[in-house]
């Protein structure tokens, strides 16, 4: 995977970043779009301590979930009906954009990870317990799990593998002909983001009034989907054909990305707010759909047939 003797196939056709390019465009279209309205919603009918929407049914909700709509829809269509005509360039050249954004999020990812193991050790060793609703011994496990104690220290764990596949891949970048992406290490933003998801789904939520936890679920069931096929593709396990699912899931999950960052923050900035415990600003969010923007314009190819890819031997 991703080694030093490119392996060539005899068919090669004339390649094109086409996709990737369009792509690009639409997630900034979508993005111009969609991120003045969720700054204002963030600033006016969102309650900062919960997330939830403080005002139910205003056009701008509605004008949002639409312009959502479309961006998940469109990059789907478009990527099965391309399916057959995308393929990924894995050769390894020096690519130090890619490096620069693989360096950023592996940063960023483990600064989460320390701050999910942070929150795990407060509940496991009861400081942010009062002692009078500290559960009995034999209700101590059902407590970490409804606390999100056992999937922070899930998203920690996993958090510090994504980190180490990121700067593993930084290094690649930069270094070529000297450094082997490891395959096991390609699961690890996978877990990563099954275990955020799974600390996201440990609350306690109102399904009429939830806004803040929508778009974070959403942006990880697509960062789920856009990281399986990236360890596929990356470890050459079931690969064939995944390409389109890097194309439809990338760009959709960069934008909800930023779309769950920059309003929150602009909100605490300009109006003092207190970001909910729940939804918090993530530095991996903007870091990660930084990575997925450079990593698809310099890989993702269209009308070619090149092989560039040569899997490291199995266990690596």
């Amino acid at each position: 995977m991703l080694n030093a003797e490119n392996s060539t196939s005899a068919e090669k056709m004339k390649s094109t970043r086409g996709p990737a390019v369009w792509l690009l465009l639409f997630g900034a279209l979508m993005l111009a779009i969609t991120l003045p309205l969720r700054i204002w919603q963030q600033m006016y009918i969102v309650e900062a301590g919960t997330g939830f929407w403080a005002v139910q049914g205003h056009v701008t909700v509605i004008l949002l979930y639409i312009a959502l709509g479309v961006l998940a829809a469109l990059p789907f269509a478009g990527g099965i009906a391309l399916r057959n005509q995308l393929t990924l360039d894995l050769r390894r050249d020096f690519r130090p954009a890619e490096g620069i954004a693989a360096l950023l999020a592996a940063l960023a990812v483990a600064a989460g990870a320390a701050t999910a193991l942070h929150f795990a050790f407060l509940i496991f060793t009861g400081r942010l317990v009062p002692d009078d609703i500290r559960p009995q011994v034999d209700q101590m496990m059902q407590y970490y799990i409804r606390t999100g104690a056992m999937a922070a220290l899930l998203e920690a764990l996993f958090g510090a593998g994504a980190a180490l596949f990121f700067a593993n891949l930084a290094l690649a970048d930069f270094r070529p002909a000297k450094t082997q992406v490891r395959r096991l290490l390609a699961l690890m933003p996978v877990l990563w983001t099954v275990s955020r998801i799974l600390r996201r789904f440990s609350r306690t939520i109102s399904f009429l009034r939830v806004s803040d936890l929508f778009l974070t679920l959403a942006a990880l069931v697509l960062l789920m989907i856009f990281f399986l096929a990236f360890a596929q593709l990356l470890g050459g396990i079931n690969d064939a054909g995944k390409e389109w699912r890097l194309a439809a899931a990338g760009i959709p999950a960069a934008v909800l990305l930023v779309l769950c960052y920059l309003p929150r923050l602009i909100a605490y900035v300009f109006m003092n707010g207190v970001p909910s415990r729940d939804a918090v600003m993530e530095l991996a969010d903007p870091a990660i759909a930084l990575f997925i923007c450079v990593f698809l314009y310099g890989r993702l190819l269209y009308g070619t047939k090149q092989a560039a890819v040569a899997v490291e031997p199995a266990g690596g």
